[in-house]
């Protein structure tokens, strides 16, 4: 007969890479519902401003859109919807949890960074395309751009920032924690005890 091993604590390092996961899933939520509310007008503003300047939104480079709705906005509920799986997973001690966690969030990490360097250079990009392409000179790409984060509430900015943050250095940190040793301890299979009725004990 086997004893069922008794259940395992879990340990801080578990505890807070969970909570990382769980805050990032909720960021990126939060940030698919602003666009989801706001882009209509984001994009609205860029029009306008567009407009004011003497352009079209055909100006742009193809394919150019200042709306949060389609695949933007799907694209964050089904990463928050993983991350939130793996999330529950590790907090249960599942090891093939941590294992698929080691292999998606430096995925995050390398698509947060790609984010955050498309969001903070974007006026950069833009008139770096345009002076290529020789299309709307003498756009104030800067100008365009403010229109648009004006359309945009001030918290939405800060939940930017912090979705980055967390998916940066967030899932920089949530990998190193779930390989610390005392993770390590939590997550290892444990080998029930043999019992034997009438055997002394150990």
């Amino acid at each position: 007969m086997s004893a069922t091993p008794p259940a395992k604590t879990r340990p801080g390092s578990v505890t807070l890479a969970v909570w990382l996961q769980i805050l990032l899933a909720l960021l990126l939520v939060v940030q698919a519902v602003a666009g989801l509310l706001y882009g209509a007008d984001a994009q609205a503003a860029a029009e306008a401003e567009l407009a004011a300047q003497g352009y079209a939104v055909s100006d742009l480079p193809e394919g150019t859109t200042f709306e949060g709705g389609g695949l933007n906005a799907i694209g964050p509920f089904v990463f928050a919807a993983l991350i939130l799986v793996l999330a529950f997973l590790n907090g249960a001690g599942n090891r093939v949890g941590r294992i698929l966690t080691w292999i998606v969030q430096p995925l995050v990490l390398v698509c947060g960074g790609f984010l955050a360097a498309t969001q903070f250079f974007a006026v950069s990009f833009m008139e770096a395309g345009l002076e290529a392409t020789g299309d709307a000179e003498g756009l104030d790409v800067q100008a365009l751009f403010d229109a648009v984060t004006g359309a945009y509430p001030a918290w939405t900015t800060w939940v930017g920032y912090a979705t980055f943050t967390l998916a940066i250095l967030g899932s920089l940190l949530v990998v190193v924690l779930l390989a610390v040793p005392s993770s390590n301890a939590f997550f290892r299979k444990e080998e029930p005890e043999k019992f034997i009725p009438g055997a002394p004990p150990a």
